[in-house]
C-alpha cells in the first residue's frame, strides 16, 4: 500500500486507494476543490496527464498542452504538497479557492523549487473543476544557513579546514 503523493508533506499519511486514487480512477468524484486540488497535484506526480486534462474548465480557443504539462511531469521529482489556505469549496459550494505550493526538483538542474499558486475552483454539471490559477512562481529553496565552503573552518570547531574534517 502506497502513501498519497498529496500527503508527503503531511504527519498523518493516508494511502492512495484511501485518498487520491478512487478520483484518478474515475470511480469517486472530488467532494471539495480542495480535494480536487490535492488529485491534481498527484495526477502530475503520476504522469496522469488526461486525468489533468479531463478535470479543467477549457475557455473558448484555448488549448491544453498536454505534451508540455508530461514534460513537465516527467522532467520533476515530486516532494510534497502544502495547502496554505481555501475558502469556500466544500461540497454545498459552486465555487472554490485553494492557495498550495508544491514543492520539487527539477531533474536536470537538481535545484529545489516551489510551485506557489492560487487556484480557482468551479463545479461544471456537480462536479469540481480547474478554472484558472494565479502562479506565484516557481521560486528556487533558499538555504536558511550559509554553505560552508571546503576550505572554511570546520563547524565541529576542530581548528581543522572543513575539507580534512567533516567534508571527507
Amino acid at each position: 500500500m502506497s502513501d498519497c503523493p498529496c500527503r508527503i508533506l503531511d504527519t498523518k499519511k493516508v494511502s492512495l486507494a484511501d485518498c487520491c486514487g478512487p478520483f484518478l480512477k474515475g470511480t469517486k468524484k472530488a467532494p471539495t476543490a480542495e480535494a480536487m486540488m490535492r488529485s491534481r497535484y498527484s495526477a502530475y506526480v503520476m504522469k496522469n496527464i488526461d486525468y489533468i486534462d479531463q478535470t479543467q474548465i477549457s475557455e473558448k480557443n484555448e488549448v491544453f498542452n498536454k505534451e508540455e504539462a508530461l514534460k513537465w511531469a516527467e522532467s520533476s521529482e515530486w516532494m510534497g504538497l502544502e495547502v496554505k489556505r481555501t475558502q469556500k469549496g466544500a461540497p454545498n459550494d459552486d465555487t472554490g479557492v485553494v492557495e498550495f505550493i508544491a514543492h520539487y526538483k527539477d531533474a536536470a538542474s537538481g535545484t529545489e523549487l516551489r510551485h506557489h499558486e492560487t487556484s480557482l475552483f468551479q463545479k461544471q454539471n456537480g462536479d469540481w473543476k480547474f478554472k484558472e490559477g494565479n502562479i506565484h512562481g516557481a521560486q528556487p529553496v533558499k538555504r536558511l544557513e550559509p554553505k560552508i565552503g571546503r576550505n572554511d573552518p570546520c563547524h565541529c570547531g576542530s581548528n581543522k579546514k572543513f575539507k580534512k574534517c567533516h567534508g571527507a
